[in-house]
């Protein structure tokens, strides 16, 4: 899992936890839509379940 931050100087960062398979694709529609981005490892908060919910809730592009 990686956290995918978007990085937009308008307002607050918005963060989304992806899988390795939809890394490539942010970045690409990032890189052609002039949009910059932080891509990190995404660790678990400790208590938090394998099968949390990490990622609900958060905002997508």
């Amino acid at each position: 899992m990686y956290e995918i931050t978007y990085l937009d100087a308008s307002r607050e960062p918005v963060t989304h936890v992806a899988g390795a398979g939809e890394v490539g694709d942010v970045v690409a529609w990032a890189g052609s839509h002039g949009v910059k981005i932080r891509v990190r490892p995404y660790t678990r908060p400790k208590g938090e379940p394998a099968s949390g919910s990490a990622g609900k809730g958060d905002e997508q592009r």
